[in-house]
C-alpha cells in the first residue's frame, strides 16, 4: 500500500520517530510549545525532502508544516537506522518508506474496548 502523499516523518531530540498521514494530522498532534523549543530537530517527507516545522504565533499558536526545496535522503536513512537501533530493538531495520508504513499501520491497529471505539470515531471525523 502506498503512503499518503503528505506523509510526515518527525524526529524528536531522543531520535524517536512519529509518522503522520498528512500535514493536517501532524499540525493537529504536534504542540507549538514543543516546536518553538526545538523538540523536533528534523522533519521529512518519505522521499527525503526536508520539511519545516514552525510555530509562527509562539507557543500558544498553531504548528505549521511546510515543504522546502532541500532534500537529504541520506540523513533521513541515517535517522531511521538510529530509530530502529534505539526504539525497535530486536526488529529487522527497515528503510524510510517501510518504516513509515510500519508505524502508520501500527498506530491504526484496532484496540479493544472503549479506546478502539473512540479511535474509530475520531478517524471517521478527520479530514
Amino acid at each position: 500500500m502506498d503512503l499518503p502523499p503528505d506523509t510526515v516523518l518527525v524526529f524528536d531530540r531522543d531520535e524517536d520517530l512519529s509518522v503522520f498521514e498528512s500535514f493536517t494530522h501532524a499540525t493537529n498532534h504536534l504542540e507549538a510549545i514543543d516546536v518553538s523549543e526545538g523538540e523536533y530537530p528534523a522533519a521529512y517527507s518519505p522521499d527525503g525532502r526536508l520539511l519545516e516545522l514552525t510555530a509562527p504565533d509562539g507557543w500558544k499558536g498553531p504548528v505549521v508544516v511546510a515543504r522546502t526545496d532541500r532534500a537529504d535522503l541520506a540523513a533521513l536513512e541515517q535517522r531511521v537506522a538510529r530509530y530502529w537501533q534505539r526504539h525497535q530493538r530486536g526488529q529487522v531495520p527497515r528503510d524510510p518508506l517501510q518504516t513509515a508504513r510500519f508505524l502508520i499501520d501500527r498506530d491504526n491497529q484496532p484496540r479493544n474496548g472503549r479506546p478502539a471505539r473512540l479511535a474509530r470515531l475520531l478517524r471517521r471525523n478527520q479530514p
